[in-house]
């Protein structure tokens, strides 16, 4: 997707209309990319429709401590009937890397039902901590998600 596309679909109204909420995530679940995703350290929220062609999902994965835990969300665009095509893909890991996005911005590659392996890697900076399993926390980096998607928080009309 060129970056130009990408843009349009950054600029085009998103809403996320509630806090979300995690469940424990089991295998086979959810579509493709995340059929295979499951696991008791893995708790996710629904595919949550932010306009009518774009969706979210955030996940967490728990740890005994801080550098075992992580947080990931996606927007993806609804392509037909049944795929997902991803147009972002935001990482935390407290171990390395720390805060970092992931686009399709110029890549050859279908990444349609996929993740985005090999795609440009964003670095954004954080100065705090943070730690997936406070809820308060990910309340923060769902936040961050939002801002750097384009999506409004809360109810039409109000914005949290």
């Amino acid at each position: 997707m060129d970056r130009y596309a990408l843009k349009l679909q950054k600029k085009q109204p998103k809403r996320l209309p509630a806090k979300p909420v995690f469940k424990a995530m089991k295998k086979g679940k959810f579509p493709r990319p995340f059929s295979k995703m499951g696991g008791p350290r893995l708790s996710a929220t629904d595919l949550i429709d932010v306009s009518p062609s774009h969706q979210v999902i955030f996940l967490w994965k728990d740890g005994q401590i801080l550098t075992d835990r992580s947080f990931y969300g996606w927007l993806l665009k609804k392509v037909g009937t049944a795929n997902l095509y991803p147009l972002l893909e935001m990482h935390w890991h407290p171990s390395h890397k720390g805060l970092h996005i992931k686009t399709p911005c110029d890549a050859s590659n279908d990444y349609t039902d996929r993740q985005l392996p090999g795609a440009k890697e964003l670095d954004i900076r954080t100065v705090k901590m943070y730690d997936p399993q406070v809820e308060s926390d990910r309340a923060v980096l769902i936040g961050k998600f939002c801002e750097i998607a384009g999506i409004d928080l809360g109810p039409e009309g109000v914005l949290l």
